[in-house]
């Protein structure tokens, strides 16, 4: 994963709407995430989860943890630098500052054999929401660095493009939910070839290793890796979905996000309903 924020707003711009994400490198600084990263064991010790004993790190995703993410600790992701971008990104649509960088997703080294996963994709948005102007702009903030195969949520690269085109041509029925949504779009060639099982190595090769050409749009599955300090700017309608973690480290990361519409879900947006579940990423 090598898309960095490039320095031209114009490119970011390119490469954001070409890709449906791009990373920010060091869009805030590592005593910042350090300091993130010593709250979360601090209140991990609480429930028997100690830094310095991985026996203790039995379970690969610790629950209870949302209540955490109002810390004054992590309002340091929202940097002049990581605004700057969202400000780029959503290209004149005003804004708000959110009022917390969003949840915790904590992966602790588990032995599931690291693969690309068959079920689990999903997209947070109204899957019928328009492709622009963007009223949103998700964020994966990692406080820990995030190795390949390290827990890094993996996204289809330019599915955010292929969604949209794919419900212009077959539009929901109105009110549909998310689970319904998701069924519809499991009719698509290359989505339902993604969900369909089959050798591990051999689906690492077509999605992670290949651009495949979908009808002009490039596709490829890419993981959320980087840095301690980085955050990950992502188009709502990309689809992501949580993998396992086979490094030696847990992945420490905030999902949140920019929205003025509910992620089209609200008043605003086309979505009647909210979704009826979460997921894990």
């Amino acid at each position: 994963m090598a898309r960095n924020i490039p320095e031209s707003s114009e490119r970011l711009l390119v490469d954001f709407h070409e890709h449906g994400w791009v990373r920010v490198r060091g869009a805030f600084d590592a005593d910042a995430a350090r300091a993130m990263r010593d709250f979360v064991w601090r209140a991990l010790e609480n429930v028997g989860i100690h830094r310095d004993r991985p026996s203790t790190w039995t379970v690969e995703r610790p629950p209870h943890l949302q209540s955490l993410k109002d810390d004054p600790v992590f309002q340091k992701v929202g940097s002049t630098i990581l605004l700057s971008a969202i400000d780029t990104i959503l290209d004149g649509v005003p804004h708000e500052r959110p009022k917390n960088w969003g949840a915790l997703f904590l992966a602790f080294p588990g032995r599931t054999p690291w693969c690309v996963p068959t079920s689990g994709w999903h997209i947070d948005a109204y899957y019928a929401s328009p492709l622009l102007p963007m009223r949103g702009v998700k964020t994966f903030a990692l406080f820990g660095d995030v190795a390949p195969r390290g827990g890094g949520t993996l996204m289809v690269s330019g599915s955010h493009r292929l969604v949209h085109r794919w419900f212009q041509e077959h539009p929901p029925s109105r009110g549909a939910r998310s689970a319904e949504m998701r069924k519809q779009l499991l009719k698509q060639p290359y989505v339902r070839d993604l969900h369909r099982p089959g050798d591990d190595g051999e689906r690492i090769e077509r999605f992670m290793r290949c651009v495949e050409d979908v009808d002009g749009i490039p596709l490829q599955v890419v993981e959320a890796t980087g840095d301690a300090g980085d955050v990950i700017l992502v188009h709502p309608l990309a689809m992501h979905v949580a993998a396992p973690n086979n490094a030696a480290e847990p992945r420490f990361m905030l999902s949140g996000g920019v929205t003025t519409d509910m992620w089209g879900w609200g008043p605003l947006g086309e979505g009647a309903q909210r979704p009826l579940d979460e997921h894990v990423i």
